[in-house]
């Protein structure tokens, strides 16, 4: 009738259900993009069997199809420095970087990829190329770096040589500096928490102390969150949170 549906005549809606990882149980993710540090093992390894099971295809099915007598000796592929060959980049960390490139042995680099947190891409280079792989924040979508001169936290340096058909993995953490502000909000949140313990521990009773921790009550904390307190290192609504 009017090609509605029963559900839709009577005001029923399906209700969405939702999705959780089979892995950790959280929202948000499934098992193939799950940040557990045992599923990024398991894809790791996975992806190194298949590609060393394409790598034994492609080889023997080359012996397959090549002469018995070849006429002229061939070059592995690798070594053809002036061809540009695929590489397969999988970030195993939760931060992003910036990928930059050079001739081996070369310290000033050039901007070429972005790659997300466990995030993968393809680069087409050079045997003779070299990878650096820099966490945007720090490298700051920076064109180009002289790693003579700067001092960056570098999260892998490869040669391409050293990857005939083998993916390449970044596994390095990285604990990003904090910035001025936080700093300053975890000293104060942990230095307040330090004079309200003193309190509660009976510091008023002595009158040598009352007037120092008289000035506690004094001090308005400005706005801050229990995820700030957790960072600082004083219990929040996350301690012990399981």
């Amino acid at each position: 009738m009017n090609g509605l549906s029963s559900s839709e005549m009577s005001g029923n809606h399906p209700i969405r259900r939702v999705r959780r990882c089979r892995c950790c149980g959280e929202t948000g993710h499934d098992r193939r993009t799950c940040p557990n540090p045992v599923e990024v093992e398991r894809r790791r390894q996975i992806r190194i069997t298949q590609a060393e099971q394409r790598d034994a295809r492609r080889i023997a099915l080359n012996s397959d199809t090549q002469p018995t007598q070849p006429t002229q000796p061939t070059l592995p592929p690798r070594r053809i420095q002036y061809i540009r060959y695929r590489y397969r980049i999988y970030n195993e960390q939760n931060y992003p970087m910036n990928i930059y490139w050079s001739n081996i042995g070369d310290n000033r680099i050039q901007y070429t990829h972005h790659i997300e947190a466990f995030g993968s891409t393809t680069i087409k280079a050079m045997a003779n190329h070299r990878l650096v792989f820099i966490p945007t924040s720090e490298s700051l979508n920076k064109q180009t770096i002289d790693l003579s001169n700067d001092n960056y936290f570098i999260a892998g340096d490869f040669n391409l040589s050293d990857f005939d058909n083998i993916p390449i993995h970044i596994t390095k953490e990285y604990k990003q500096p904090k910035k001025e502000l936080d700093k300053w909000k975890e000293c104060g949140l942990k230095s307040l928490f330090l004079l309200k313990e003193l309190d509660r521990l009976g510091a008023t009773k002595y009158d040598n102390l009352a007037p120092i921790m008289d000035m506690v009550q004094d001090i308005q904390l400005p706005d801050h969150t229990e995820l700030d307190k957790d960072i600082a290192g004083v219990p929040s609504a996350f301690t012990n949170l399981t």
